[in-house]
């Protein structure tokens, strides 16, 4: 009987043991979690910081709000913010902690509520009113002893109606898993149910848009490589009572990594068009492209630069609604700005295509009951000059016809009668004439291919000013008798 009570109290001490240390990895976590967040990327007048944690033996309760320092904490409608956007957690310890779901076995679980209790009055009120006195957002986190975290943030669905419009809103929430105790892969999930925004004027409505983003990968610390995959189901556009687009959607993008190089496609399909917004006779559309042989390094590059780009426009933009932003500063800045641009030509004109590797093809295809109303085809390849890549000014002093010899190009278009406005019908014969287009029943055909320096239109070569002079034909306006009759009385 000894040995089973010395046996027992050993177990409630290594667990109790364990639970402490627990509740301790777990505060370092969620404080590493609340410091790696950014609000604004680059920025730090506003972040969100833990105002308090509280941690007992098997639960421990923090407070994370949102604040704003620095230059955005002069401004007194934004300084007046801080600290009042909050969230509050209760974080159950492992390793066997009670959720309201279950049972959790893990380093910790939590729950969050977004609370807006420190805010005026007025806008708390504004608030319980819109979200029908519900958190307007709660989640959750699940932090695994593999390292792994899984979270969901829901917003509370919304129905509110007033003689300025109307705001509903089933659901909205999105869902995240990192599988490892590394930054990536990570995969979220989208989900937004019941969407309806409209007033007397206009109106925007969703009924389902789902879809998935898996980042595999960060290049460099700052190129995503990503899978995306989205469905959205009758997204409808209207004007007063008048609907004026309706259609389905589905979105496709890949990217991959080769080693020294990049490919990577995205793919958008319509379906079920309808509206008189749409502006040719079709239901469905789908327009794909896809990239290969784009340089990584220089890739990566070119997106630190679009990156730090955007951090100086978003800090001048601080700087404006804070009113603290010196002419000095601003200067300095459209300096960085411009050699910031410049750095970034240069590298794409040197560095990111790879001559005979980077290729580029686009596809448009359109379809109305059944029948395929429109195809374009084109495909491009980056042959460089003697197989190389010129410097930046050497490149902007070539010639139109040296440019043609840099590039392998091919775009087939293949067009049904019915697509063709009146105006331009009679035009279309005439293109024919001059070899343009062809005509083979109710479909217009025109393919050109550029290779070698040699230009062709439907098989046959033809110079640049020729096709250039062909094309205009289909541009230019009408002739208008009543213009020409003046014209002439004019010269005469």
């Amino acid at each position: 009987m000894k040995k089973l009570i010395a046996l027992v109290l050993v177990l409630v001490v290594a667990w109790l043991g364990t639970t402490f240390y627990v509740g301790m990895r777990a505060e370092t976590l969620f404080r590493e979690e609340v410091a790696g967040l950014e609000v604004i990327p680059g920025q730090r007048d506003i972040i969100v910081d833990v105002f308090s944690y509280e941690r007992g033996l098997f639960r421990a309760s923090a407070v994370t709000c949102l604040i704003i320092q620095g230059e955005m904490a002069s401004t007194a409608n934004l300084g007046a913010m801080s600290g009042k956007i909050c969230s509050l957690s209760t974080i159950h310890h492992g390793p066997f902690a009670w959720t309201d779901d279950g049972l959790f076995v893990g380093i910790a679980a939590s729950e969050e509520v977004l609370d807006l209790s420190e805010l005026p009055a007025e806008m708390t009120a504004m608030v319980s009113e819109i979200f029908q006195g519900k958190p307007p957002v709660t989640g959750y986190s699940r932090y695994g002893f593999d390292g792994s975290l899984t979270m969901k943030v829901a917003v509370a669905p919304v129905n509110l109606d007033s003689p300025m419009g109307k705001v509903v809103l089933e659901e909205l929430q999105l869902d995240v898993l990192r599988p490892t105790a590394g930054d990536y892969p990570v995969n979220a999930y989208l989900s937004l149910q019941g969407l309806d925004v409209s007033s007397p004027k206009m109106g925007f409505a969703v009924d389902s848009l789902t879809g998935s983003v898996d980042v595999i990968a960060m290049l460099g610390g700052e190129l995503p490589l990503a899978n995306i995959n989205f469905t959205g189901k009758q997204l409808r556009w209207s004007q007063g009572q008048q609907p004026m687009l309706a259609f389905d959607l589905t979105l496709q993008g890949t990217t991959k990594d080769h080693g020294d190089t990049l490919s990577g496609d995205s793919r958008l399909w319509l379906d079920q068009v309808a509206g008189p917004m749409v502006p040719l006779p079709m239901d469905s559309a789908y327009l794909g492209m896809e990239y290969a042989g784009l340089d990584k390094q220089a890739l990566v590059r070119v997106h630190a630069l679009n990156r730090e780009m955007d951090e100086i426009q978003t800090r001048a933009l601080m700087g404006a609604l804070s009113g603290n932003g010196e002419q000095a500063d601003m200067e300095q800045q459209m300096m960085r700005m411009q050699s910031l641009l410049e750095e970034m030509t240069q590298v794409a004109a040197e560095q990111l295509l790879r001559p005979g590797d980077s290729e580029l093809a686009l596809q448009m295809l359109v379809d109305d009951q059944g029948e395929r109303q429109l195809t374009l085809d084109s495909k491009a390849r980056y042959l460089g000059v003697e197989g190389g890549n010129l410097p930046t000014l050497e490149l902007m002093a070539l010639s139109e016809e040296q440019f043609q010899q840099m590039l392998d190009i091919q775009v087939h278009l293949d067009m049904h009668q019915g697509l063709v406005p009146p105006p331009y019908a009679d035009r279309l014969v005439a293109l024919a004439e001059q070899g343009v287009v062809e005509r083979q029943g109710e479909r217009w055909r025109s393919v050109i291919n550029v290779g070698n320096g040699v230009l062709s239109l439907n098989g046959q070569p033809v110079s640049r000013t020729q096709l250039q002079a062909r094309v205009q034909a289909i541009s230019a306006p009408d002739s208008d008798p009543q213009a020409e009759e003046t014209e002439t009385l004019q010269v005469d």
